[in-house]
């Protein structure tokens, strides 16, 4: 019997809007090289870097809540990392079906937070939908299926932006979000628990 699909992950919301107008330009430029990328664009309203991805029955989910709070409250003040900034420079891609900015800075910061909820959903016998390693991302292009036989992102999107200094991003909270539930008025995702960073 094959697993069911995830239907929550932990993520950070981008919302500076210095950063938000540099990953803007990038999807105008990568569109300019390749017209076809348009259909393929992630919405900037949608705009997160994801931290951890798995699956919580609907009768679990009040419970999934109070681990993961308790977890994060446990763990976030004994934290070896402070810094809550991140940085993002340059472009990247795996297997020409994803482009994405890749964070620079405060990678360490966010595998710590990653760690802290990895062990509470696995101590806990949640599903979990991450890799093997974690690779965190912030995703701008997603090529699926084969619709007008499109199945790869050109490289020609990456030239020119190896260095690009994109911006940067406070991190105030993590967010508990729903993947089946519709978006919120602002089109961003459906919003089930925060993480305060704030308190730290």
């Amino acid at each position: 019997m094959s697993r069911k699909s995830p239907n929550l992950f932990l993520a950070f919301q981008i919302s500076n809007p210095d950063l938000i107008s540099n990953l803007r330009k990038v999807h105008f430029n990568c569109v300019q090289k390749e017209n076809r990328l348009k259909d393929f664009i992630v919405p900037l309203e949608t705009a997160h870097v994801t931290l951890n991805v798995f699956r919580v029955e609907n009768e679990r989910l009040e419970e999934a809540k109070l681990i993961l709070q308790e977890a994060f409250k446990l763990h976030i003040k004994t934290m070896t990392v402070k810094a809550k900034v991140v940085t993002f420079k340059g472009l990247d891609m795996f297997d020409k079906s994803v482009l994405f900015a890749k964070p620079d800075a405060g990678i360490e910061y966010l595998q710590e937070i990653h760690n802290v909820f990895k062990k509470a959903l696995a101590d806990n016998n949640f599903t979990d939908y991450g890799y093997h390693t974690f690779n965190p991302h912030l995703t701008m292009f997603q090529v699926k299926g084969t619709r007008e036989n499109f199945k790869a992102i050109p490289t020609e999107c990456l030239q020119g932006m190896e260095n690009f200094e994109l911006g940067i991003q406070e991190m105030k909270e993590i967010q508990l979000l729903s993947i089946p539930k519709a978006k919120d008025g602002s089109g961003y995702y459906y919003c089930e628990d925060l993480y305060n960073l704030a308190e730290e």
